[in-house]
């Protein structure tokens, strides 16, 4: 029973630990757009906009998302790809992992 609690008392400290480490994105906004025929998303950091991307990105045609939570989806992989300091490109292989519709 006392190692639980110890080992109880060494995870909370560690979860504490990782949010104080934790790298943060939270400084950016995520808005999305309606676009004819679907949405968009526009990524906003201090009040200006960073990223206005209208259609689905990595493919060859001029497409809006189908729906908000698609575009909200690829707008959460590029607000974290810029918080991890790499190029917010999103490749054919991201759409498909995440399900979105093209």
């Amino acid at each position: 029973m006392m190692m639980i609690k110890r080992f109880g008392k060494f995870l909370i400290i560690l979860g504490f630990f990782m949010v104080g480490c934790k790298k943060k994105t939270g400084d950016f906004e995520i808005k999305i757009t309606q676009q004819d025929g679907g949405y968009g998303y526009q990524i906003i950091k201090q009040k200006r906009i960073l990223i206005n991307q209208p259609y689905i990105p990595a493919i060859n045609k001029q497409l809006p998302f189908k729906n908000s939570t698609e575009a909200h989806k690829t707008a959460d992989l590029v607000v974290s790809k810029i918080g991890k300091l790499s190029l917010p490109r999103v490749s054919l292989q991201e759409l498909d992992s995440m399900k979105i519709t093209y």
